[in-house]
């Protein structure tokens, strides 16, 4: 019997977005594999217990079968679809299944991306090119004259002779429904790899990171004037962490400034602080927890991109897993809250959505893996080796997506 203490997973910056495109069947349960996963029994006793780097150019993952990611127990595929580059561009084909969190991040994960205020897709690579460091540069659909690119360094690590279970995680380094009941059970075989991916950008982005969270206001203004006084915004923070429920609380409402500059009426930037105080876990509009202040984080209203965004900075006292980043993104991700442009029909609304900002050349060690063919299929072997223990659990316990 498993034990009952098992943790759902929850991703709190959630990633990935509903596949608009072309459709694959793969998943962890279903695809037909060619490697299978080695019974932990079965494994060498002098085998290693650390995955060995090895030297390989990132485009070499692409090719082929190309690159496997999984979302839990759903397998996902990214490949060049032809060897030839015409004028240094490689198409990519991505196979997935419909609804399924897939491909490579963006930041921590984001289904979005705001450009004048207007969602944009993240999700739907096009094509890959190399920059003068021979990393690979992902091309994504949207944009306009400035497109989207993620820019990928990838570090190949053999994992053969390596349990299986704690190299399936979620965007937040947690482990996956999938990792937990794999364990170390199974191990790789030979010819597994694995990849780690560091992750930048060359410009400012604003990244939504779930379709979902609200914040019930239609400005940074309003945003600010509801949230003052006894009640604070609660944000998310990252479970089964350090973390400790925070919430922010204005001292006084934002008033937007302008300046007349050539016969145009221009926005003035801002800055200010706002108190960081304790709260009980619960739902956005909580309670704080006692009147003692955390600390004060500072604030900057500015636009990025053409959009609207309040971001914060918050000191070095408050562990960044409080408001739902970890540690290792601090640097390259700052907590915002950004005015999206929301089309109903022909009307189009503002929505205070809770976003973050992502820095401009600053790298990201995304915490999920990603694997050759041959790991994948071990994995995918694991996963259908260990549905049966699975569906018992989550027919007494509930289901864990």
């Amino acid at each position: 019997m498993l034990k009952h203490t098992f943790a759902r997973t929850a991703l709190i910056v959630a990633a990935g977005a509903l596949a608009l495109g072309s459709i694959g069947t793969l998943t962890g349960c279903a695809a037909t594999t060619s490697a299978s996963a080695v019974p932990a029994s079965e494994a060498s006793a002098k085998r290693k217990t650390e995955p060995v780097r090895m030297p390989m150019p990132v485009i070499d993952a692409f090719r082929g079968k190309g690159i496997f990611y999984f979302d839990d127990n759903v397998r996902t595929q990214l490949f060049i679809r032809d060897e030839i580059a015409v004028n240094g561009r490689w198409d990519v084909q991505e196979n997935f299944p419909l609804g399924s969190r897939h491909g490579f991040t963006w930041g921590s994960g984001a289904v979005a991306i705001l450009r004048d205020g207007a969602p944009l897709d993240a999700q739907r690579p096009m094509f890959i090119t190399l920059d003068p460091q021979r990393n690979v540069l992902i091309h994504f659909e949207g944009g306009g004259a400035k497109p989207l690119t993620l820019r990928v360094r990838l570090e190949a690590y053999d994992l053969s002779e390596l349990p299986i279970g704690p190299y399936l995680k979620t965007r937040q380094g947690t482990s996956t429904a999938a990792g937990y009941f794999i364990g170390n059970s199974y191990v790789f075989p030979k010819g597994a790899v694995g990849y780690r991916a560091v992750l930048s950008i060359d410009r400012n982005e604003v990244l939504v990171p779930t379709k979902t969270a609200f914040t019930g206001s239609d400005s940074i203004e309003n945003f600010s004037k509801r949230f003052t006084k006894e009640i604070p915004y609660c944000l998310r923070y990252i479970p089964g962490t350090t973390a400790e429920p925070a919430g922010l609380r204005f001292a006084a409402p934002i008033v937007k400034k302008t300046k007349r500059v050539k016969r145009r009426v221009e926005e003035v930037a801002q800055s200010g602080e706002v108190q960081v105080l304790p709260v009980k876990k619960g739902t956005i509009f909580c309670a704080a927890e006692g009147k003692t202040q955390l600390a004060s984080a500072r604030w900057n209203l500015r636009w990025v991109n053409g959009t609207r965004v309040l971001e914060f900075t918050f000191p070095d006292e408050i562990e960044s897993v409080s408001y739902g980043l970890l540690d290792e993104h601090k640097r390259a991700l700052h907590l915002a809250f950004a005015e999206e442009k929301v089309k109903a029909g022909r009307r189009t609304t503002v929505k205070v959505r809770p976003a973050a900002v992502w820095l401009a050349g600053q790298e990201i060690r995304d915490a999920q893996w990603r694997f050759n063919e041959t790991a994948a299929d071990a994995i995918s072997d694991a996963i259908n080796r260990t549905k049966a223990e699975r569906r018992a659990w989550e027919a007494e316990n509930g289901k864990t997506r």
